[in-house]
């Protein structure tokens, strides 16, 4: 047996084993599979360096660490959307099929997903969604996409200078584990159901944690989690069980894909030498420098005028982007506001490219806007988001993670971030999204890193910058 090797097999319709580098051996048992997506479909496996929990469910439609069609991840959260409307509000769905059809296939994509934005749904009653960060940032966003009487929150680890978290939590399993969200109290204070929303849920425990956090100082009836994939066991059901109890809630969840998984063996201790896959003769990159501010026939959201702190006492005074609902949070009114500045974005990018193949680089939560301006560049363009998600490289076949690079985060250097999964010269252009501007000795690191995997073009594309202020 090849010991590099992550080995699937199927003893049963509904279990599969991953044998994850012969150190962990992950079985999964699906218990709930409402629109038969199959599994290698949804994701791989891969090793990762967290003694904690060292195997990972890497998404192959979540945008994250495997590069996809941009439009991929944004149906992905509208069929979830349309998952918590059939569960939670008993509402039977028109047009499911086709998406499911156009997600699994890939034809009609963009047919299907503008028509379903063209017709959100009216819930009915004012509801808040809060997405996970830094993974699920850009999934809550288009989950809370199809709907109206919505507002949209995510949480954050950046840390604002003089601003107080209004909840405060942990995600305990994560290598990151405090998470903050500066959302408007004015939308926590409403009375109407919170609908939380991550990639996936292992123990639940991430979002009890919130709950208890939320509820604590702006309690209310009903609570729902939305995931990807859903592998909690019985005993972390009674665990929210418990909680409803305890505080006089109801917890709802609904899930793409549900099961129980069994874990044996042993976290992989070390990645061992790691080389990354060149061929031919190297590149010389070209890098060019955007400033989204040129682009004044966009209508955007105002800019929201915080200063971050990193861990090396690094403050940054560029305001952010009112478009992502990490502070002051956004609303159904200002999906068409949001839609609009990505479409003249897309639009415009799209005559800087080559014509061939592109790839849109998000960084760390900053990942829908990008995402959705990547949607409206063409063919041939793939999206994924650095990460601070450290996860063993093995250029092996059916190993999720081939290839990767660490760099040290332009926001906090302190801070080593990754990307992964970019072959030598897979891409002619690509164009690196950042939220805010940060000196440019900060961004070295990302750049040579960027550099190395073969493109003739790179853009560094900046939403928000100095010179705006000046």
């Amino acid at each position: 047996m090849n010991n590099a090797h992550t080995l699937t097999y199927s003893q049963s319709k509904n279990r599969s084993v991953f044998n994850i580098l012969d150190s962990l051996v992950v079985s999964v048992e699906v218990t709930e599979n409402p629109y038969n997506l199959p599994l290698d479909f949804l994701f791989e496996m891969a090793a990762r360096k967290n003694k904690k929990r060292g195997f990972l469910f890497v998404s192959k439609i979540l945008g994250k660490h495997i590069p996809v069609n941009p439009i991929t991840s944004l149906l992905s959260g509208a069929l979830l959307a349309m998952r918590y409307l059939e569960t939670v509000h008993n509402h039977s769905i028109k047009g499911k099929k086709s998406v499911i059809e156009a997600l699994i296939s890939g034809s009609r994509k963009e047919e299907v997903y503008h028509s379903l934005m063209e017709n959100p749904f009216d819930l009915p009653e004012e509801t808040l969604f809060i997405g996970f960060a830094e993974t699920a940032t850009a999934l809550g966003h288009s989950v809370f996409d199809l709907f109206n009487n919505a507002h949209y929150l995510h949480t954050t680890r950046e840390r604002i200078v003089g601003l107080q978290s209004s909840i405060e939590f942990e995600e305990e399993h994560s290598h990151a584990t405090e998470q903050a969200c500066y959302g408007n109290k004015a939308l926590l204070q409403k009375d109407g159901p919170i609908v939380l929303v991550d990639d996936e849920i292992t123990t639940g425990k991430t979002a009890l944690n919130i709950i208890e956090s939320i509820h604590a100082v702006y309690p209310r009836r009903e609570y729902i989690v939305l995931s990807l994939l859903d592998w909690r066991s019985e005993a972390n059901k009674e665990a929210y069980a418990k909680l409803e109890e305890k505080l006089g809630i109801r917890i709802q969840t609904a899930t793409l894909l549900a099961g129980r998984i069994k874990v044996d063996g042993e976290p992989v201790d070390t990645e061992g030498y790691y080389e990354y896959a060149q061929s031919g003769a190297a590149v010389e990159t070209e890098i060019h420098a955007i400033n989204l501010s040129e682009y004044e026939n966009c209508k955007r959201i105002d800019d929201v005028a915080y200063a971050s702190i990193s861990s090396e006492g690094y403050v940054n005074e560029v305001p952010y982007s009112g478009m992502t609902g990490r502070f002051n949070g956004i609303s159904s009114s200002d999906r068409l506001s949001i839609d609009d500045y990505a479409y003249r974005v897309g639009t415009g990018l799209k005559q800087t490219r080559s014509g061939g193949k592109a790839l849109c680089l998000g960084t760390t939560e900053f990942m829908y806007l990008p995402m959705k301006i990547a949607s409206y560049m063409g063919d041939d363009v793939y999206y994924q988001s650095t990460t601070r998600s450290p996860i063993h490289r093995i250029d092996k076949a059916g190993y999720a993670v081939t290839s990767g690079f660490d760099f040290a985060n332009p926001d906090d250097m302190a801070i080593t971030n990754y990307f992964y999964n970019i072959p030598y010269k897979s891409y002619r252009d690509i164009y690196l999204f950042l939220e805010r501007e940060v000196e440019e000795v900060r961004l070295e690191s990302l750049v040579e890193k960027i550099k190395q995997v073969g493109a003739q073009r790179l853009f560094v594309v900046t939403v928000n910058s100095n010179a705006e202020r000046r």
